[in-house]
């Protein structure tokens, strides 16, 4: 009888730390959609969350194919491959991408050509775009990160990124810009929310400033929730709840939203 009790213990600590016990929902995928959960469970009390962040969008496609999490998050359109097998994409909002520059860099905003010169490597001195004579430092994050492969789709077109140096996690793009006069990065507009302290800052893009207000703004992608099949049980009262005005309400602090 001891014996089996040791084991139930055992087994017991084992499922609450994967998330398996009803309670939890276990999210994996897009950091960007992760500040959105981290948020969320804040003033959402029904369920606790378990969250990883370190595959980015591309592991929040695999983890419900491979039922390795309740739902994964996806801060882009979801791969035709991944809807194929039956994964199912629930949209939750909209995000923007910004061009990010240190805050003494006196460039305030640059047109979506310029950008292009800068991560295809053509544009390689601020004084070429009305800066300073001061060498670019073009940061990208890493590859398995939506916002690398949306920013180039906006802004690169067919071409390929070019004599930039990748930054990860996404978070800490803000604190190598913020060290750094002459360096430029690209993040998740989510990231700049309620910063105070780091000292960067977002510019405008062909005229536009990114903002949860401005759907104008030309570098934005689509935020979705995945699961391997229809939503059920707790993740689609989670989901059912982020679609809510009070869901949206907490998405529109970072994000724009998608219910009025």
């Amino acid at each position: 009888m001891k014996i089996q009790k040791i084991l139930y213990l055992v087994a017991t600590l084992y499922l609450m730390s994967t998330g398996v016990i009803a309670g939890t929902i276990n999210y994996e995928g897009s950091s960007t959609i992760g500040k959105f959960i981290t948020d969320a469970e804040k003033v959402y009390t029904t369920f606790s969350f378990k969250i990883n962040t370190v595959s980015e969008s591309l592991g929040g496609e695999q983890c419900v194919v491979r039922s390795q999490c309740d739902m994964g998050g996806v801060a882009r359109d979801v791969s035709q491959k991944f809807l194929d097998k039956g994964v199912v994409a629930t949209l939750i909002g909209k995000d923007a991408i910004a061009a990010i520059v240190n805050v003494n860099n006196p460039v305030t905003g640059l047109s979506s050509q310029q950008l292009k010169g800068i991560f295809t490597g053509h544009i390689k001195n601020w004084s070429e775009i009305g800066g300073e004579n001061l060498p670019i430092k073009a940061l990208v994050v890493k590859s398995a990160s939506a916002t690398r492969r949306v920013f180039a789709k906006a802004i690169l077109g067919h071409k390929s990124y070019k004599n930039v140096k990748v930054v990860t996690p996404d978070a800490k793009m803000l604190s190598v810009v913020s060290r750094d006069k002459g360096a430029i990065g690209q993040i998740s507009l989510a990231f700049l929310a309620h910063q105070t302290r780091v000292r960067v800052k977002a510019l405008r893009v062909d005229g536009h400033i990114p903002s949860v207000n401005n759907p104008n703004y030309p570098i934005t992608r689509n935020l979705h929730i995945v699961t391997q099949t229809k939503p059920k049980g707790k993740v689609k009262t989670f989901l059912d709840w982020t679609l809510s005005p009070k869901g949206q309400e907490v998405i529109k602090r970072r994000f724009i939203g998608i219910v009025k």
